[in-house]
């Protein structure tokens, strides 16, 4: 009896001795699936951070060739209505060279019918001395006028001439624009396509927060239209009509905590939240519901929500120099109304497309839809700054 205990007692040791490394293998295997399972992940959401920040930088390129290609349509706009002056302005002077090539020519004929006068014809038919030299003068007068004609006449063929490479230089720019804006748009519609399919390759969640992006950024350009026609329409009447000062001020007291930090410089950027600018055109100050001041004297051309700006404000400062201000909370003035240096304008917020409380702060150089936006660092004189 005890032998037989002790022979099953011996089997079920030896089948667990059997079973041991069976175990340890399945163990390991497991963690080895489990380890391949969690570098996949990280690889797949590697790659899904990969594709998103791709559509970033696409957006930005699509922005960069939108913005390029509108500076380029309207150089191509301006130059046509150039050429068009040009024209206008040869025709003019080809007509007033005829008209004094007719007078000079009909001089001629005059005096070679009447004979050339002479000094000797006139002291010989002068009575007197007074007759000789009125006779004298006139004849240094008829000689003047014709010279004078002869000297217009020649002017104005130079100043055909002049205008006539003017017009050609001009035509030959028109043709290189239209040729660049011809390259820029293959290479937008590429990007685009580009963009196009790097989205199909997104999840449905994802897909759907990048059109809310896209959305986004819509708006923002409709806003920037915006900008365009309320800059072109101040510049051509009923803008500042002031001088611009020269300097820019720095938009926040001193007395503002954080008031010498930038959060965001003005150009390329990943995009800090869903709609916002990868392409940022100003520079982020962050202060939290601070009041902000006029720059420089000027006019408030706009002051009202705009799309992802949020509460935005405008002012023409004269000499095609304007500045922006977005996210604000609150308004000092109002559109139409003179503001003078340090008056306090608004109150920075966090309204529109916004990652939180700060001043969206932009400057504007050109003055028309062919104005575009500069870094407002090297337009405004600055404290020390510290980036954030």
């Amino acid at each position: 009896m005890i032998k037989k205990v002790i022979s099953i007692v011996l089997i079920f040791v030896l089948l667990y001795v059997m079973t041991i490394p069976a175990i340890a293998a399945s163990i390991s295997e497991l963690k080895d699936k489990k380890a391949a399972a969690e570098d996949q992940k990280d690889e797949v959401t590697a790659e899904k951070n990969s594709v998103l920040d791709e559509i970033s930088e696409l957006n930005a390129q699509i922005s960069q060739y939108e913005d390029e290609i509108s500076e380029l349509e309207t150089k191509i706009s301006d130059l046509e209505t150039s050429i068009s002056d040009k024209e206008d302005e040869i025709k003019e002077l080809e007509d007033e060279t005829k008209e004094r090539e007719d007078l000079l020519v009909s001089r001629l004929v005059a005096m070679y019918e009447r004979g050339q006068t002479t000094y000797l014809d006139v002291l010989l038919s002068s009575d007197d001395i007074t007759s000789f030299l009125s006779g004298y003068y006139r004849i240094e007068e008829i000689t003047e006028a014709d010279q004078e004609v002869i000297n217009s006449v020649i002017e104005k063929q130079q100043q055909t001439e002049d205008a006539k490479q003017e017009l050609e230089k001009e035509k030959n720019e028109v043709d290189e624009a239209k040729s660049e804006v011809e390259s820029k748009n293959e290479s937008l519609q590429t990007a685009k396509q580009t963009k196009q399919a790097k989205v199909d390759s997104l999840s449905e969640e994802e897909q759907e927060l990048q059109a809310t992006i896209d959305e986004f950024e819509d708006a923002i350009k409709d806003a920037q239209k915006e900008i365009e026609q309320a800059t072109s329409s101040s510049s051509s009447g009923g803008g500042y009509i002031g001088s611009f000062e020269g300097t820019l001020s720095w938009p926040v007291s001193s007395s503002t905590p954080y008031y010498n930090y930038i959060s965001s410089y003005f150009g390329p950027r990943p995009s800090p939240t869903a709609g916002a600018s990868s392409n940022h055109g100003a520079v982020d100050i962050p202060v939290r519901y601070a009041p902000v001041y006029a720059p420089a004297s000027g006019k408030v051309i706009i002051a009202r929500r705009l799309s992802g700006y949020g509460n935005y404000i405008m002012i023409d400062h004269g000499n095609g120099y304007y500045t922006g201000f977005g996210h604000l909370s609150a308004y000092s003035v109002s559109e139409g109304q003179t503001v003078s240096r340090g008056q306090q304008i608004a109150t920075s917020g966090n309204t529109g497309i916004s990652t939180g409380p700060h001043l969206h702060y932009e400057v504007y150089i050109g003055g028309t839809s062919s104005g575009y936006r500069v870094d407002p660092l090297q337009y405004t004189s600055h404290p020390t700054l510290y980036s954030l």
